[in-house]
């Protein structure tokens, strides 16, 4: 916790910032939530649309959601829901090694850099109580 001298509600405790890390983390799980929607009613109003596809569609972004929501609510489950979606993207396409193993590989990699530094350890652990 934070507090700040000069009387009015700056004197009032306040949580410390997100890290700059975490932020863009949860910003990007974010948008890859947004884009697996969107994918899941592109299938479900698409006349080709296989119903298999939507339901893949709707459970990444439910997935990517997850760790997005987690972030924000500053959840110490959060980091493990991260990693699911992430690993996931990563292996998608190994025997077809393409873009999609290029973006999940890099988004596991920033994932596991991001979630594990200190600063982000630190705040997700959430306040400490002294000895």
């Amino acid at each position: 916790m934070v507090g700040r001298d000069g009387g009015g509600y700056g004197a009032v405790v306040r949580h410390p910032p997100m890290p700059g890390p975490v932020l863009l983390t949860a910003v990007v799980f974010v948008v890859l939530a947004v884009l697996f929607a969107l994918a899941t009613l592109h299938r479900l109003v698409d006349d080709d649309g296989s119903i298999g596809a939507a339901v893949f569609f709707a459970a990444m972004a439910v997935a990517c959601a997850a760790p997005a929501l987690g972030l924000s609510g500053r959840r110490p489950w959060a980091p493990v829901a991260a990693y699911v979606p992430s690993g996931l993207l990563a292996t998608a396409s190994l025997g077809t090694f393409g873009a999609i193993t290029l973006v999940g590989l890099g988004l596991l990699a920033w994932v596991l850099w991001a979630l594990n530094a200190r600063a982000s350890r630190d705040w997700l652990a959430g306040p400490r109580r002294p000895r």
